[in-house]
């Protein structure tokens, strides 16, 4: 039986890594390779360096990347400063609708982007903030809120309230409790909830396209939509390795966070 499970463990595993492989090894051909039957394995280090030189230079996907880390960055970090003493509070302190709250909090984030897409894009403009991170960075806030908020209200209930007890009866207020006492001790939910709402951000594509238009401004998702034109094919050398460069960054942070992944996904279920 054990046999078994390592064989379809081995079979899962290959299913789910011959993608990449294969992405990978497109983004090493030129473009008249790509069509070959069975695809050839050799490697050529001078078409490899004109693929990735022309993605991240001469398309400018090195901007890109550039403003997807600023955009990111800058969402995960007012998501946490505004979700987790939200998510404190829904943990800790006794209010009428509370369950309500959470519940609708938590609705907020199934609500599929294109529902809201033309709504943020008349806010966005209203205020002047098209085709800037800031016009960015608000809804993407909104849109990783829910996800933090549920995310931390499960790592709050595992802490002991008498640890709430011990630090009130040394001086601490709410707030010095949060900050001095239960902030250390769910830095692995911090961290879980910045994993989830960055991949999201990172990912995110739809809103992105309505309120980003010039160069300077475009993220690697809506960058990468600009492979595709009806004027003219597609350059799948070009776009494998975009796919490359595009999930470099997240497979590398996958490798150092994942124990904190698996934690995140079974938060809250054992009491």
């Amino acid at each position: 039986m054990r046999v078994v499970q390592y064989v379809v463990l081995v079979v899962i595993g290959l299913f789910g890594i011959a993608p990449i492989v294969y992405l990978a090894l497109l983004s090493s051909k030129r473009r008249i390779d790509i069509l070959e039957v069975p695809p050839s394995l050799d490697l050529e280090w001078e078409v490899i360096r004109e693929n990735y030189s022309n993605v991240l230079f001469e398309r400018n996907f090195l901007d890109f990347i550039v403003n997807s880390i600023i955009v990111t960055g800058c969402s995960v970090a007012i998501a946490l400063a505004l979700g987790v003493p939200a998510a404190y509070a829904f943990s800790r302190h006794r209010f009428r609708g509370k369950d309500r709250w959470a519940s609708t909090i938590l609705s907020f984030r199934f609500m599929p982007p294109i529902a809201v897409a033309i709504p943020i894009l008349l806010m966005i403009r209203r205020v002047e903030l098209t085709d800037t991170k800031p016009g960015l960075i608000i809804p993407y806030v909104a849109f990783s809120l829910p996800l933090v908020i549920w995310i931390m209200i499960g790592f709050f209930d595992e802490v002991p309230r008498d640890i709430d007890a011990a630090a009130a009866l040394d001086g601490c207020g709410p707030w010095g409790t949060l900050l001095r006492v239960l902030l250390p001790l769910v830095r692995p939910g911090i961290l879980v909830a910045a994993i989830f709402s960055s991949i999201f951000i990172w990912n995110e594509f739809l809103v992105g396209l309505y309120l980003i238009n010039s160069e300077d401004q475009k993220t690697i998702p809506i960058g990468a939509a600009g492979l595709i034109s009806a004027q003219r094919p597609i350059d799948w050398d070009v776009a494998a390795t975009v796919g490359v460069v595009t999930m470099v960054p997240l497979l590398i942070a996958n490798v150092f966070i994942q124990k904190y992944i698996v934690r995140g996904i079974t938060a809250g279920a054992v009491k």
